[in-house]
């Protein structure tokens, strides 16, 4: 049975962010083909017709839901790696950023899984062209930044470094349950987290920073 929604009552949230709450937790829980738009609605609880009224049809509400979770993912990438700081304290913040980020939003990482599952259909077919440019662009001048001053590597390649830092912070959480069973170790306790961004972090700063002259 699907959840209503909690947070305030649903006669002030506007009907399309009704649906798109909805939508979110219901597409993450059992992906796009896992979904009826009568589960949504009744979530939602809102008329059917006003699905097709905002998106004109569940695919198009599945690209919508995709298209604000990555949204809001660059939002925080940019604001973080536009703030004028040295080598380790912006490796230190954008690695907690996404910690952090993929904490307090379980959908997307769902999202993301289920995604890849289905071989980036959804995206595909979205108004919205998913690209990392905006984010590439920022660690790009973040690195020659770096390189310019001698204290990253020449050698770095913007791609393959932001790559890095998203498997290696994303793990913690698409890979969750069965690394905290193999290991014995409970992946969502913070003291492990912490521990998990120190790691991170330390990681990627031994392999930007230059040799020492």
């Amino acid at each position: 049975m699907p959840r209503k929604l909690a947070a305030k009552p649903t006669e002030e949230v506007p009907v399309r962010d009704r649906l798109l709450r909805a939508a979110t937790t219901l597409f993450a829980r059992a992906g796009l083909d896992g979904t009826t738009v009568d589960e949504i609605v009744e979530t939602a609880e809102v008329n059917k017709r006003m699905v097709y009224h905002y998106f004109g049809n569940k695919e198009q509400l599945y690209q919508e839901v995709l298209t604000e979770a990555y949204r809001g993912l660059e939002v925080l990438e940019i604001n973080t790696l536009s703030h004028n700081q040295d080598i380790e304290a912006m490796t230190a913040e954008i690695v907690r950023m996404y910690f952090n980020f993929l904490r307090d939003h379980p959908e997307f990482v769902r999202l993301l899984l289920w995604e890849n599952l289905n071989d980036g259909r959804g995206l595909a077919g979205a108004g919205f062209k998913l690209s990392k440019d905006p984010m590439l662009g920022a660690l790009n001048t973040f690195l020659q930044s770096g390189i310019a001053a001698g204290k990253i590597r020449n050698d770095m390649d913007a791609r393959h470094l932001l790559i890095s830092l998203i498997g290696l912070c994303l793990i913690y959480s698409s890979n969750r349950y069965t690394l905290s069973k193999a290991l014995s170790l409970d992946l969502a306790s913070p003291k492990v987290r912490e521990d998990g961004i120190r790691h991170v972090t330390r990681l990627l700063l031994e392999g930007i920073k230059a040799a020492a002259s």
